[in-house]
């Protein structure tokens, strides 16, 4: 590669935050309130987020050069993206531009946190209750399809499951919206307890389901269930206490039970796949004492306990789906 032609794809390298910043910052003013897949003029955006139009149309140019909308003439739309940014649709993803947002600033004390690995432990256990919503709605954009892809996919007829981590209690309340026969605990810290009833709540599922707070490195459930919900939290665990909890689980798994088990996994050269190698490094500038693991480590866990193990990859988000069964 010649000399300037590596000067130029270094620099967009490098300037590659501030199209995530106009992300975020079309988010914060609404923009993505006021888009859809019908064209609306340049006069039309600034009128109704009472913005002047001098100011907003490089924003929406800059939107419109990386293909995030589609410009025709004067107007501006939602197009290829339309089921991701627009307000109305189940897949968008406007809560992961403000967890982005919050990890974003994580990453400003990155060089802090990689040689001081004090900086960044006890991030997910102080949680105040606008982080752990914040979190929630990160973690909702992937959560919705993927629960979708569970009921889609496999029966939970008459079925107890425990959700460990659960995070916006997306899982479970889908399953258990979805089937009249399922019920359930969540598991998680404090405010992401309080958050999960909430949600119970609001779903009216609190005579099937309950969240209680619990570390369950140190209390984990005696009763039994017949699946068990481990859904983005293995990343969170370094391996002696994944060991743990894998053992744990396979203890309160009824025979035939199911371990539902997602997150991001490394290939063996550990360069990819890009979402992985991100959130590795991500891992660092927020997580306590977790690590991403390679789908061989992962494996290799898993089947201290269970034998029967299966690989799914088609499942929405860049996440890798395991269904282990006792």
């Amino acid at each position: 590669m010649e000399i300037f032609n590596q000067i130029k794809d270094f620099k967009d390298l490098v300037n590659s935050y501030k199209i995530t910043n106009i992300i975020i910052t079309a988010k914060e003013i609404g923009l993505f309130n006021v888009l859809s897949n019908k064209k609306i003029s340049l006069n039309e955006i600034s009128s109704s987020l009472n913005i002047k139009l001098e100011r907003i149309e490089p924003i929406l140019n800059m939107l419109a050069f990386y293909k995030l909308i589609e410009k025709e003439n004067n107007t501006y739309y939602l197009s290829t993206y339309n089921e991701i940014l627009n307000k109305t649709s189940e897949f968008n993803q406007i809560g992961y531009i403000e967890f982005a947002e919050t990890i974003m600033k994580k990453y400003q004390n990155l060089d802090k946190a990689i040689i001081n690995e004090s900086i960044s432990k006890g991030n997910f256990s102080i949680l105040t209750e606008k982080e752990a919503e914040s979190f929630a709605k990160g973690m909702e954009a992937n959560a919705i399809p993927q629960a979708k892809f569970l009921i889609e996919n496999y029966k939970f007829t008459n079925h107890r499951i425990l959700d460990i981590g659960a995070g916006a209690g997306t899982y479970l309340i889908t399953v258990a919206k979805n089937d009249s026969t399922v019920s359930g605990k969540m598991l998680d810290l404090s405010e992401m307890s309080k958050l999960q009833n909430k949600r119970i709540a609001e779903n009216k599922l609190q005579d099937r389901l309950i969240s209680e707070e619990c570390d369950y490195n140190i209390n984990f459930p005696t009763e039994k269930y017949d699946d068990v919900f481990l859904f983005a939290v293995v990343h969170q665990e370094h391996e002696e206490n994944l060991n743990k909890l894998i053992n744990n689980i396979y203890e309160a798994l009824n025979p035939n039970g199911r371990l539902f088990l997602t997150s991001f996994f490394l290939n063996e050269d550990k360069i990819s796949p890009k979402f992985a190698v991100q959130f590795a490094v991500e891992m660092i500038a927020s997580s306590n004492d977790g690590k991403v693991y390679t789908f061989s480590e992962i494996e290799k866990i898993i089947k201290t306990k269970f034998e029967n193990l299966q690989k799914i990859e088609n499942i929405p988000g860049p996440a890798t789906l395991y269904v282990a069964q006792k």
